[in-house]
């Protein structure tokens, strides 16, 4: 079996080195391909690897065969996917090997159709509840002490999966109860303050982890076993077993929670609470959010808006000055 640098197991097979060296290529060019890219390009390799010959070949069949959308695929997994592929072609085409390049009317224009997963209150409380009533392990010894503090900080800053495992010690000020995000999608780093109450739960998860803030200012906040950082299939197979303990699972129609929904879920209760509670209109309650989440444009933000059941008055409330404003009364002679 085949590795690359971030030890992403590709299979042995006919195609596995040109996907390699095109991996390598995209390295040596500086470019940001990592992770979920490279998952997809392994996933592409595995299926050229299947296509017959004793040479590396990308075939038009097998290019339509990857392209075609899952069922139950999202459209951007689907594009995402292509992206790679067509990437690749262009590759091999230029170092004068065979391939089919997809043309660019394959797929229809991208249309966002993903419904997140908006955990209500109750659920968010039943969760918490759960993950403090989490046992200790002798593989994992700290993790249940772990797994509390950083649940709390994504419903309670809707902090990305990479931006909470990644925080350091000299990320956290627990004195002004502010994180530091840094360099995180788009190079975009921010201040995150936080709520009083989570920033005195943070102080007892700080004591109870023993921390030298002072002399081990590296050291990560949410540490692995090892003091590494805590591995994103752990998180989430760690997150999914306490969803199973507070009952809340998918239902026949819908994913499975990811870990990304509790981001969703804190950009829909902020919104729901600035334009309801605060009584902020739509787009000040926006552009205050898309600033805290790290979004550097507005409609980012907005495609986060979803409208659960819960409070969907609040928010129709909100925008009736709008309409108010925009369509004047008329009243009639009779």
């Amino acid at each position: 079996m085949a590795e690359n640098k971030l030890s992403i197991v590709f299979p042995d097979g006919t195609c596995t080195k040109v996907c390699l060296d095109f991996l390598r290529f995209k390295h040596s060019l500086g470019q940001k391909f990592e992770g979920s890219d490279i998952y997809r390009l392994r996933y592409i390799c595995q299926q050229m690897n299947q296509a017959l010959g004793d040479t590396p070949v990308l075939s038009k069949d097998t290019v339509l065969n990857i392209a075609q959308r899952r069922n139950g695929e999202a459209q951007g997994t689907q594009l995402n996917r292509i992206r790679i592929l067509r990437q690749l072609a262009e590759y091999m085409i230029s170092v004068d090997m065979e391939a089919y390049i997809l043309p660019g009317h394959f797929t229809q224009k991208y249309r966002y159709d993903f419904r997140p997963y908006i955990f209500s209150r109750e659920q968010i409380a039943d969760i918490l509840d759960a993950a403090d009533r989490m046992e200790s392990s002798v593989r994992s010894p700290y993790m249940h002490v772990i797994m509390p503090a950083i649940l709390r900080v994504f419903f309670g800053c809707g902090l990305r999966s990479s931006e909470a495992r990644q925080l350091k010690l000299c990320n956290v000020d627990l004195t002004a109860g502010v994180l530091t995000v840094e360099k995180s999608k788009n190079l975009v780093s921010r201040y995150v303050p936080m709520a009083e109450s989570l920033t005195t739960y943070l102080q007892k998860y700080a004591d109870a982890m023993s921390f030298s803030f002072n002399t081990d200012n590296d050291a990560y906040f949410f540490p692995s076993p090892s003091g590494g950082v805590i591995h994103d299939s752990t998180l989430r197979d760690r997150f999914r077993a306490i969803l199973l303990q507070a009952g809340v699972s998918a239902s026949n129609d819908e994913a499975f929670p990811r870990i990304h929904d509790m981001r969703h879920t804190f950009i829909v209760h902020s919104y729901a609470r600035m334009t309801g509670e605060l009584g902020l209109d739509l787009y000040t309650a926006m552009s205050i959010i898309a600033a805290y989440v790290g979004h550097t444009n507005i409609k980012d933000t907005e495609r986060y808006i979803h409208l659960p059941e819960f409070d969907y008055l609040n928010i129709t409330t909100a925008g009736a000055p709008f309409v108010d404003a925009c369509v004047p009364e008329v009243t009639f002679d009779v």
